[in-house]
């Protein structure tokens, strides 16, 4: 629109040479800053249930779900995670500079050369830009991660947090495990009781709640261009950039179905569902 300028977005790639720095600036934007998305690059999945369409996975009992999660991600190890947090307005921490921040942490758990892996997958990710040498060489090692995020007041029971994701099973589960820095819990409420005491009650998920709104469907990519949100900075499968879109195609999303309309209701009210029966619906 004319006379008007649109934030400038910056992505703060984190290495093991500026992670305590970055996490200082997490902790203050933090004070102020209340709704979290994050979104996360892996090796995909590994092990697939035979004889189990993919199409069909999602119509599986949450515990069998759940079981395939699980095992996939104690096989393998996280590659990227993108952080952003957002202010009740909409606007992002820009620490009083021109810029507003997000994160996108590059962690050298994952040897490409070594570890298990999709190779597809991660041929699509080098293609996105990644560099798997300099991950190894100068990435940032998970338990110095997890230790840093366990002391940065984003986490716990009742914390003042509200957590955002798209599709995000995989995402919370791979979060989960390097937090707790061993493989995840055999059974499905173990689980759960872990992502609770971890994140909170307040935990959404755009996936699900655009399946109860009209015209919304597919990846994150089609609903935002189904919304008009346009990326602002970086490009898919970089988790930083994924994790901004997530924010704004939310605030968008919520802005047309659940603000109040002339009627003097919300559209679809009911299915804003919040906390652990968002996540269920994962599994």
């Amino acid at each position: 629109m004319d006379g008007v300028s649109l934030p400038l977005i910056v992505v703060r790639q984190v290495w093991k040479h500026n992670l305590l720095k970055e996490f200082d600036l997490i902790k203050v934007a933090g004070m102020t800053h209340r709704m979290v998305a994050f979104d996360t690059e892996f090796p995909v999945v590994v092990f697939s249930p035979m004889n189990i369409d993919k199409r069909e996975l999602g119509k599986l009992p949450s515990f069998l779900n759940y079981n395939i999660i699980r095992d996939n991600v104690n096989a393998t190890k996280i590659i990227q995670l993108g952080l952003a947090l957002c202010y009740d307005k909409g606007s992002l921490p820009n620490f009083g500079t021109k810029y507003q921040y997000a994160w996108e942490f590059n962690f050298r758990d994952f040897d490409v050369y070594n570890d298990i892996q999709n190779t597809e997958s991660i041929e699509l990710l080098k293609s996105q830009g990644i560099n798997f040498d300099k991950k190894l060489k100068e990435g940032v090692d998970s338990a110095d991660f997890a230790a840093l995020m366990l002391k940065s007041g984003l986490l716990g029971n009742h914390s003042a947090f509200a957590w955002v994701t798209f599709h995000g099973a995989y995402d919370i589960a791979h979060l989960m495990k390097i937090l707790i820095r061993q493989s995840l819990p055999y059974d499905l409420v173990g689980y759960m009781n872990l992502v609770q005491c971890l994140l909170g009650k307040s935990l959404f998920d755009l996936k699900h709640m655009m399946k109860f709104c009209d015209g919304l469907f597919w990846g994150l990519e089609t609903v935002a261009n189904r919304l008009g949100v346009e990326r602002v900075a970086g490009k898919s499968h970089q988790p930083g950039s994924d994790t901004l879109l997530t924010l704004q195609t939310l605030r968008k999303f919520l802005d047309v179905y659940f603000k109040e309309k002339n009627n003097g209701g919300l559209r679809h009210s009911g299915h804003l569902l919040t906390g652990m029966q968002c996540v269920l619906f994962f599994f």
